[in-house]
């Protein structure tokens, strides 16, 4: 951005435009003084002149045989049109009006200089008074007869005077010189004192701010003129002062949270060793304990099947040998759910997307879960909505979310009650999609937990006298194997009400992108 004009060229400018208006305003009043004063002197001189022809018996036009510019105009030449002159004719109008003036006076120029006019009225005293029977005829006339102070001529007095014209030109080149002296003088005491008093504070403050722009925190300003610069000075001594010791401080937790940094990415790579290690030691030991586990399922089996055809069978080894399978079965059950988030967590679980079928989704789960439901006298049905269009999913990991929904169902949903499975089209973050919901009417979840439920670990009955088993980690693993999928799993519950575990299911799959651990975009 350009830089505009500094404080001092600005104060210049604006002092020395103001000074220059004032010095003017107050010179207009001399400058039309001085012709007026001038004016004034002229008419005076004119005054003077006029009064002393009248008194010393003057003949018209001379005096001692020298000419004068003194002429007197009868009424009679004004009144018959003898005289063309403008300014008698002025005269005469103002004499013979209203307010009965006796002088008139006016300035006109001309080329040799300024010409002063002036113009006496003549009345009958004074016309009897200055009667020269010499050269003036006193024949009877008949206006004569007229009142005394009737107007029987006008004196006219007619002087250039170039000494008149150049005083005023020098007086006025005088009160020019005078003005540019006086603006210069108060424009160089102005900057003189606005240099003294307020640049030189201000450019010893701005140095020091430009100083401490550039990272010297150490520079200080330090006035002393006694005034409110010196207060300025010292709050922003005061403040860098400040502000270096905020700044020391901030060095000092840099470098204390430069220490926490390194201890915290120690510990983090000892956590995540240990979590690898974790995760490594699961699936390997769930690995290795499915092996003898479903040998022992298996036998149980053999035992049971000999047993159900032995007829002198003991009736408690059967249940026995029922019981030795259910445990097994539970403990498969579990050992499965360790592996699978061992595996979630190693980043070992793979994607087959394709294009699948809800309907035949569904239709397998119901073939897998009836007899589960039927055990446990419940009747399972599944509604799906006409026209639903095939998404694009890994079929096998949508399979397992709805098992652990349906296994959920199953067992919190009390003896001869009902199972719902519903398909439906749903709009998911302005995509379309499939929301999927398995409806139960078990006991419900406490409002509470709805917010917790697919974390790892939570159960809604916690106590180590809970009626249903289970690791907690059916519902941890749904919400993982969503987000993988780009589905979003949720729940809809009122305690004593039943529950709707639902999942919504993109139609087209997308690749979620991972933002860089450092992004600072949001």
């Amino acid at each position: 951005m350009p830089r505009g004009p500094s404080l001092a060229n600005k104060c210049q400018i604006l002092f020395g435009g103001a000074v220059i208006l004032i010095l003017a305003g107050a010179l207009v009043v001399p400058w039309m003084r001085l012709e007026w004063v001038v004016e004034e002197g002229q008419r005076e001189m004119s005054r003077q002149l006029a009064e002393t022809w009248m008194r010393n018996g003057f003949a018209l036009n001379r005096t001692e045989g020298i000419p004068i510019p003194i002429r007197v105009v009868t009424i009679e030449q004004v009144e018959d049109g003898g005289v063309s002159d403008p300014f008698v004719e002025q005269a005469y109008r103002q004499f013979t009006g209203e307010t009965r003036e006796n002088e008139y006076f006016a300035t006109i120029a001309a080329e040799d200089g300024l010409v002063y006019r002036y113009a006496r009225a003549l009345r009958e005293g004074e016309w009897r008074a200055i009667q020269d029977r010499q050269f003036v005829d006193f024949a009877p006339r008949a206006s004569e007869i007229a009142l005394e102070d009737e107007l029987r001529a006008i004196l006219v007095i007619e002087r250039t005077s170039p000494f008149a014209s150049k005083q005023i030109l020098s007086n006025r080149w005088y009160i020019l010189a005078g003005g540019v002296i006086a603006v210069g003088l108060a424009v160089a005491v102005f900057s003189l004192i606005l240099t003294k008093l307020i640049f030189s504070p201000v450019r010893r403050l701005r140095e020091s701010a430009e100083k401490v722009r550039k990272g010297d925190l150490a520079v200080r300003s330090s006035l002393r003129t006694g005034d409110e610069f010196e207060e300025l000075s010292r709050a922003f001594d005061q403040m860098l002062d400040e502000v270096d010791g905020v700044q020391r401080s901030l060095r000092a937790m840099n470098e204390s949270l430069d220490l926490k940094v390194v201890e915290l990415s120690e510990v983090n790579v000892g956590l995540f060793e240990s979590n690898r290690l974790k995760s490594e030691f699961l699936a390997n030991v769930s690995h290795e304990l499915r092996t003898p586990l479903n040998s022992i399922i298996g036998f149980a089996e053999l035992l049971a099947e000999i047993a159900r055809t032995d007829a002198s069978a003991d009736p408690k080894r059967v249940r026995y040998i029922s019981n030795i399978l259910t445990s097994a079965r539970m403990l498969l059950d579990m050992i499965n759910e360790l592996l699978d988030m061992a595996k979630i967590e190693a980043g070992r679980v793979s994607l087959a997307v394709v294009p699948s079928s809800i309907a035949d989704i569904l239709e397998g789960l119901q073939t897998i879960m009836r007899p589960q439901a039927m055990a446990k006298q419940l009747t399972l049905s599944a509604v799906v909505v006409a026209d639903l269009p095939s998404v694009e999913t890994d079929p096998g990991k949508l399979q397992q979310i709805l098992y652990n929904f349906l296994s959920n169902a199953v067992k919190f949903s009390p003896a001869g009650s009902e199972i719902h499975i519903r398909a439906e089209s749903v709009s998911m973050d302005s995509r379309n999609a499939i929301r999927i919901s398995v409806i139960d009417h078990g006991p419900g979840v406490p409002f509470d937990l709805q917010e917790t439920i697919f974390e790892k670990f939570r159960q809604v009955d916690a106590s180590h006298t809970k009626s249903h088993g289970g690791t907690g980690l059916g519902l941890a693993i749904c919400r993982e194997l969503a987000t993988m999928l780009g589905c979003t799993v949720g729940i809809v519950s009122e305690p004593g009400r039943g529950s709707t575990f639902f999942v919504e299911v993109p139609i087209y799959f997308r690749v979620k992108e991972r933002k860089p651990l450092l992004d600072t975009k949001g």
